[in-house]
């Protein structure tokens, strides 16, 4: 389903970074209103990568690449097409030349410490896309999730990378139940599939992997640790294309 997706895309000339985007905030537009942030501070992440840069050096060096930048849409705007590609464009643009919001925002984070998961993460949509990546032939064909700890959980976390041709998805939530953020997932799931052409839509539901689990008891011992601080936390993750390792 991702080759499916990817070509389908790559025809409507529409990158994976946009579709990704909008799909994951139609998906967080069908919660119940109660639960919605109508206008979210958008949080996404870029890297200085060396690429773009000279001298040209190895992708082998550890630090901190990853610049957060942050816009405040509508979740109408966030699932529209035009608006997301305009938002992909730029960012493309700013990093690669290191200007605009790019260069605003390392220098804020580096020089000041300040940066865009500083604000109330509960009204944060995290979204990262992390492209394709890979593993060991010796991992057996794992799928990869991850999403961040409850201290920055946020309202809506979409994290997407495609591991040797499947593209994995994590959503999380600290705002969403656990219940209706499911919902949310199997959503996002449907227009993928249906972006990929729709093709066998049951035969490729029974391959993809939706994996739900709630925190709840974690959270619990985690509350009696630490003074009845944190509530609960939802968590939902599902992969297109592969099964949940």
């Amino acid at each position: 389903e991702t080759a499916k997706m990817t070509a389908a895309l790559k025809a409507r000339k529409l990158k994976p970074f946009a579709h990704l985007m909008t799909t994951s905030a139609e998906a967080a537009k069908i919660v119940p209103k109660q639960y919605q942030v109508e206008r979210p501070i958008l949080l996404t992440q870029v890297s200085c990568q060396s690429r773009y840069y000279m001298p040209k050096v190895e992708r082998n060096v550890c630090g901190n690449w990853l610049i957060g930048l942050g816009t405040r849409p509508t979740l109408d705007e966030l699932s529209s097409e035009s608006w997301a590609s305009k938002f992909y464009a730029g960012l493309i643009e700013h990093i690669e030349s290191f200007s605009g919001n790019a260069a605003w925002s390392f220098i804020n984070q580096t020089v000041y410490g300040m940066s865009g998961y500083r604000a109330n993460p509960r009204k944060i949509f995290w979204f990262n896309n992390y492209g394709l990546r890979s593993m060991h032939e010796g991992a057996g064909g794992v799928t990869y999730h991850w999403a961040p700890t409850y201290s920055v959980a946020t309202y809506f976390l979409v994290c997407c990378v495609c591991v040797d041709g499947r593209m994995c998805i994590t959503i999380s939530s600290s705002v969403v139940p656990q219940g209706e953020l499911q919902k949310a997932v199997e959503h996002m799931k449907k227009m993928l599939i249906e972006s990929a052409g729709g093709e066998a839509l049951t035969t490729s539901e029974a391959r993809i992997g939706l994996k739900a689990a709630s925190f709840a008891a974690k959270l619990r011992r985690r509350t009696e640790r630490s003074c009845a601080k944190l509530r609960r936390s939802s968590f939902a993750a599902a992969t297109f294309g592969g099964a949940v390792a």
